[in-house]
């Protein structure tokens, strides 16, 4: 059920998260050296009098004749972001006791692309949205309004039209017009003269083809057009849930009321049933079971979201294994597409209705539509955090997220996922800035040829370093990324000298299917792979069914103690009313004996009367005196005789009631005994198969032990048996794919070719939405899953329109900004968001004064606001199955939660328990402490235990505080001493000024991560460093970092076996959060580490 939610409040809301977005600038990139021979990028700051770049930049002409040529964008009016957040401020009044530690950084008035000979390429213009915002407040004293888009629409359109007229890229005229056309040349501040110019090296012929939106928020496109088609009546059941009104009461959910997952056992049991096991697995080892909640996640996604289209939120504290959960998603996904296809009698029937076309050049590309009951398994992985987007990426494909006993068995184009692995960038995608592709353009979807100096050897030893045992999934995203991936994924690497596929490098996807149309590859008939998985399948049934039987065996035992509760009533009740009835037959028996007794007597009396009748004589002689008395005494006798005869008819007839009362009553009695002896004997039967079942099943039988911290450890009715069966019925679902493949080769060989330009985004612009949907499923049957940051995947599926996709999974859902997830939500049928609203919270940079005071313009309710609204706060707003968190005096409600924590050690695991998740928490950790371990041993600890070290501020003017940083050093040399290498240490801080100093300890500690405490989200570490800093002379630093609990949450939660606390003891534990962590860690002296005697 999709809540009812009125299209005005829904028109509202993306009105108002357009208009953040609209404050929301990218960043200008930062400066390199200038380019040398072979570079392929230079950024640098242009000043008057210096010669331009396509001045001084030449082409190059490669070996094999391509030709590369320099595009450049130049950066316009550039100025810092700071500024603006000044302006801000003042328009929206200002909170001189705040703080808010925003991101720093420059963007620019606008931007133009020139190309290599100096003129701007058309239709390049970008204005800047931000800029052009402030100055509708500062300079028009105009107030934010819905015509605010239109009327920004508007100035682009002119600055493009001004940029026509002029043609050359003269730097300071072009800046000067931006100013103009922005509006802030009014602005002294801000209308700045900087210019920067990125210069990046791309193939000729597709110099024009790279995106132009690089200065604004990625998001305002995706918005209004989900706005547009939201105000036609077009809202999916999964965004109408997420948009739901609430206003001050609970949303309703859908499906229902609340349902509490920590109360209500039997929501939990029947959820994980015997009769809901998914048929895949992911091939992890197979005794290590979900925990009974992360199995309960799995299987309401899979076959209660499956089926229809929806919303649905499961909240994961660190530590609890949400990539593990959406690895069995995925895994059951495959399976039901597998299941699919074996239902088909030829591969070739997956395809249907007419081809879709278009022409490419002077080629023709083609897309067979796929099969409706084939298509909507289509899975994206979606976060803000690119740590997260590059975990999920690189961690599902890699050989490590498979158990041994599969590794070098398991393969579904793993030497094709290997070299994936292998040319993933080092560094994650930025959401402030997508990187370019060095070969956007038309030469993307051009062989990779060995012009860069890149060896084969190389390769090979990436690949070696990264090995991968599927392609299940591929980095997208970014343009850059989508390139790397089509030259990876489908075009052989080439030796431009002999034009062959070069020796020690494996055959890409488009040739091992030209190999299978061919028939040059050895492959199974359909109907050969078909029967192979359906083996597979019949394994898992026949095991599914054994547990099914023992959960029927169960459950009817518990009916069955009711039922014998029942009958031993009814037979005892029966044999009371059949005592009381031969009770009252003895009883009327006795009464009818004495009736027949005076019967007898009153006859006899009566009869000897009967023979004093008077004769004739004695008649005549008395008058008929004698007569007369005579009758008149017979009367009484008479009357006597009848009442005593009706008396014994009475009780006659009462004796046989009762007698067949008592003959009935022991029949029933008789069945009662026999139902009690049946249910007895079935009793014994059940007990007897459930004793077989528990042996069989061990731990994986819910008995009596199943309870307490023992439930949440494991679902129940997995185990190894079953669990190694549903992933080898995985590994055969993959293979089927294989298999369909190389027998529909032909027809795949043009959907995936076609699919290529699709995925680069070098098809035309005007292909129908169908047509780019039918691509994009082709390309999801042979890679289930794809990832991409959100400010990537409106670009990437810009094409596509509403519940186009399957599945969205959403990972660190806590951390994207509401407003964020909206386009992908909307091209999905189903969404399950995973994340913790208590750890990081959305980064923002406008000034909560400003988003409150545009929100009460629109009429929006403060819950829709970031940081404190999320993705994740507001799917668990609407989610049916969660739980109540009491954050201080103020309940939360959140989604169905995962409760095994498996990294942190204690103090670490109760502090985060307790102080943010209400104890509902167990630790699935068990003892480290072992020989060999350099943290503790069974003799206590090895090196100094979590503690505070306390290090007075002393410093004022600034957060960062050198006396901390140096009893930093002091506790990392000890560490190392102790065979601790920095490569397993964290250092953080909730201030950037004291994280730059962290970060400049990374030099002279090689491995050591240093950064803001938002840096160490998806990271874990045996040891944490917290250094606190803080100015001693501004307490509101203090106060902002201790709001909420998040960032004390977040740097704790990181910590697997020691945490340290670096800072001014008395000044931080003043501030919530900051005295609970002063609680949990004792106070250590000098920092020193010493080897216990």
């Amino acid at each position: 059920m999709t809540p009812s939610t009125p299209p005005a409040h829904r028109l509202r809301l993306l009105d108002y998260w357009w208009l953040l977005e609209l404050f929301s600038p990218q960043q200008v990139p930062k400066r390199t050296r200038p380019a040398r021979r072979g570079d392929r990028r230079q950024v640098i700051e242009w000043r008057p009098r210096q010669p331009l770049p396509w001045e001084t930049l030449t082409p190059e002409v490669r070996r094999d004749g391509t030709r590369f040529v320099w595009r450049h964008t130049l950066y316009l009016g550039v100025y810092d972001l700071e500024s603006t957040y000044q302006y801000l401020h003042r328009a929206f009044t200002n909170d001189r006791d705040a703080f808010d530690e925003r991101r720093g950084g420059i963007s620019a008035c606008a931007g133009v692309q020139v190309d290599s000979e100096g003129q701007v390429v058309s239709g390049s213009g970008v204005l800047s949205s931000s800029l052009w915002a402030v100055a509708r407040l500062v300079v028009h004293l105009q107030r934010p309004s819905s015509s605010w888009g239109s009327e920004f629409d508007a100035a682009q359109q002119g600055f493009v039209a001004e940029l026509a007229e002029r043609g050359d890229a003269e730097p300071g005229a072009l800046t000067s017009l931006a100013h103009r056309a922005s509006g802030i040349d009014a602005v002294a501040e801000l209308a700045s003269e900087r210019v920067v110019i990125e210069s990046v090296r791309v193939r000729e012929g597709g110099a024009g083809d790279a995106d132009i939106d690089f200065l604004n928020s990625f998001f305002l496109q995706d918005l209004a057009a989900v706005r547009q088609g939201v105000a036609t009546g077009r809202c999916p059941a999964a965004l109408a849930s997420y948009l739901a009104e609430s206003g001050s009461q609970v949303p309703q959910a859908p499906g229902g009321p609340r349902i509490d997952v920590m109360t209500h056992d039997d929501v939990v049991n029947a959820g994980v049933g015997a009769d809901r096991i998914p048929a895949g697995r992911w091939p992890s080892a197979p005794h290590h079971t979900l925990a009974l909640r992360q199995q309960f996640a799995v299987n309401r996604a899979l076959l209660d979201l499956g089926p229809i289209h929806g919303l649905m939120g499961v909240n994961g504290p660190p530590g609890t294994g949400k990539t593990t959960m959406l690895r069995d998603i995925v895994a059951g996904n495959v399976v039901e597409r597998a299941r699919r296809l074996a239902a088909l009698e030829r591969a070739d029937d997956a395809f249907v209705g007419q081809s879709l076309r278009w022409m490419s050049g002077r080629h023709s590309r083609v897309v067979h539509a796929l099969r409706e009951e084939l298509t909507g398994f289509e899975m994206v992985v979606a976060s803000a955090n690119n740590m997260a987007v590059e975990n999920v990426s690189t961690e599902i494909p890699g050989a490590g997220a498979i158990d041994e006993r599969w590794r070098g068995r398991a393969d579904y184009f793993a030497d094709i996922a290997s070299a994936l692995l292998a040319a993933s960038a080092p560094r994650g995608e930025k959401d402030g800035k997508e990187p370019q592709d060095p070969s956007a353009g038309s030469g993307a979807l051009r062989r990779h040829e060995d012009g860069q100096g890149r060896d084969a050897e190389g390769a090979r030893r990436r690949c070696a370093a990264r090995p991968a045992w599927g392609l299940v999934a591929a980095r997208l995203g970014s343009k850059r990324n989508r390139a790397a991936f089509v030259s990876e994924f489908w075009f052989d690497k080439i030796d431009w000298r002999t034009r062959r596929r070069r020796p020690g490098t494996v055959p890409r996807m488009q040739s091992r299917l030209r190999d299978w149309a061919r028939g040059g590859a050895a492959h199974p008939t359909w109907q050969q792979a078909c029967a192979s998985f359906r083996q597979a399948e019949q394994r898992v049934a026949g095991l599914v069914a054994v547990r099914r039987e023992a959960q029927v065996c169960r459950e009817r035992l518990g009916q069955l103690r009711g039922e014998q509760d029942r009958a031993d009533e009814e037979m005892h009740r029966l044999g009371g009313l059949l005592a009381e009835a031969t009770e009252g037959l003895r009883g009327c028996e006795q009464a009818l004996n004495e009736a027949r007794a005076q019967r007898d007597v009153a006859a006899r009396v009566r009869d000897r009367h009967v023979q004093t009748r008077p004769g004739l004589l004695e008649m005549l002689l008395t008058l008929g005196r004698a007569t007369r008395e005579w009758r008149s005494a017979l009367a009484p006798l008479d009357e006597r005789l009848r009442v005593a005869e009706e008396a014994e008819q009475g009780l006659g007839q009462q004796a046989a009631r009762l007698g067949w009362q008592a003959e009935a009553l022991r029949r029933e009695l008789g069945d009662a005994q026999d139902v009690v002896e049946r249910l007895r004997r079935e009793e014994r039967d059940l007990r007897a198969r459930l004793a077989d079942h528990r042996e069989r099943l061990g731990r994986a039988y819910p008995g009596p032990q199943w309870a307490g911290a023992q439930r949440e450890l494991r679902a129940p009715w997995l185990d190894a048996e079953l669990d190694e069966a549903r992933s080898e019925l995985f590994l055969a679902a993959l293979r089927l794919h294989e298999d369909f493949l190389a027998n529909a080769a032909e027809k795949m060989l043009e959907s995936l070719r076609a699919a290529m330009e699709v995925v680069s985004g070098e098809a035309p612009s005007t292909l129908p939405e169908e047509t780019v949907r039918a691509a994009w499923q082709s390309l999801f049957l042979v890679v289930p899953v794809v990832s991409t940051t959100f400010a990537s995947y409106g670009r990437m599926f810009a094409r596509l329109g509403p519940e186009s996709l399957g599945w969205l999974l959403i990972d660190e859902a806590g951390q994207a900004a509401p407003q964020y997830a909206v386009g992908a939500m909307w091209r999905s049928k189903r969404v399950v968001a995973v994340g913790d609203p208590l750890q990081l919270e959305p980064v923002v940079t406008m000034p909560r004064k400003a988003m409150l005071d545009i929100a009460a313009a629109y009429g929006v309710d403060p819950l829709w606001i970031p940081p404190r609204a999320s993705v994740q706060s507001l799917t668990d707003r609407v989610s049916r199955c969660g739980t109540t968190l009491r954050q201080g005096e103020r309940p939360v409600w959140v989604s169905s939660p995962l409760t095994v924590h498996r990294r942190c050690d204690e103090p670490m695991f109760s502090l985060c328990n307790t102080m943010a998740y209400d104890g509902i928490m167990i630790s699935g950790v068990g003892s480290r402490a072992n020989p060999g371990d350099v943290f503790d041993g069974p003799d206590g600890p090895r090196v100094l235990r979590s503690q505070w070290i306390d290090v007075p501020a002393t410093k004022p003017g600034s957060n960062a505080q050198p006396s901390q940083v140096d009893r930093l050093r002091i506790l990392i040399a000890d560490l190392r001493r102790q065979q601790v290498s920095p490569k397993r240490m964290i250092a953080i801080s909730p201030f950037r000024e004291m994280a730059h100093e962290l970060e400049g300890l990374t030099h002279e500690y090689p491995g050591l991560h240093g950064g803001t405490i938002h840096t160490a989200q998806g990271r874990e570490a045996d040891v944490v460093f917290l250094v606190l800093g803080g100015d001693p002379h501004r307490p509101g630093a203090k106060a902002w970092a201790a709001q909420t609990v998040n960032l004390v949450n977040v740097a704790a939660s990181r910590a697997k076996r020691r945490l340290y606390v670096i800072g001014d003891r008395a000044a931080w534990a003043q501030h919530n959060y900051f005295s609970q962590l002063s609680t949990a860690l004792s106070e250590g002296g000098d920092g020193a580490v010493r080897t216990p005697s």
